[in-house]
Order: structure tokens, then sequence, then C-alpha cells
């Protein structure tokens, strides 16, 4: 995704695919359709990501998705100087699906954003 080569990566992608199970499991009991395509997209990413590094994902149980560790996924954005889009003025032409540093950028923001509004 990123040509920066951050030497954290297994726990980075431990942390986002913990974020995921934590918003699937969130939509599933809610019922709600639009945060399950937020989950998939993430989902989608870090399945990526996993086969890219190798990186084997693992289920976490709930006990253990209520303390995430964040700090790998703060520290892969500050190291790679992602830029979070805001959700309050993107427009549909300022993601473009079909570039990997979008597509990174969109997941990444929606992790920032669920895990600061507490999912």
């Amino acid at each position: 995704m990123t040509i920066n080569n951050y030497d954290n990566m297994e726990k980075f992608i431990e942390s986002v695919f913990n974020v995921f199970q934590l918003v699937n499991k969130k939509a599933e009991l809610k019922n709600d359709k639009k945060q399950k395509l937020i989950a998939l997209l993430i989902y989608n990413y870090v399945r990526n990501l996993s086969k890219e590094y190798n990186v084997e994902l693992k289920i976490i149980n709930s006990l253990e998705q209520e303390y995430i560790n964040l700090i790998p996924i703060f520290e892969y954005i500050s190291y790679n100087s992602i830029k979070l889009y805001d959700f309050s003025t993107i427009e549909f032409n300022d993601v473009d699906v079909s570039k990997k540093s979008d597509l990174e950028r969109f997941v990444l923001t929606h992790i920032y954003y669920l895990t600061q509004n507490s999912i």
C-alpha cells in the first residue's frame, strides 16, 4: 500500500484486523448495513496487507476486543505522513478507489473516526 518500510507491520495489521472484528460485530448487532459495508472495506484492506506481509489474521475473543491497541495504527499513519480525510467536507471525486494510497487513506480515516467516536 505505501512504499515506506514501517517496521511494525505485524502489529499494525493485527490492530486493523481487531478494529474490523469490532466494527463487524457492532454492525451485526445493530443490523447496520452502512457499518457492515465499512467493516467489509476494512476487512478487504487488512486481508490484502496480511497477504502482502505474510501475517496470519487471528480471531480475538470478545474480552480482548475491549482493549484494542490502536497505537500501531496511529504510528503507521504518522510514519507514512498519511493525511486523513475530513468527512465533513469530502467530495465523491476526492477518493480514487483505483489508487491504493487513496483507498488506504479512506480506510484509515474510517478507522480513525470509528475508534475516536467509540464505534
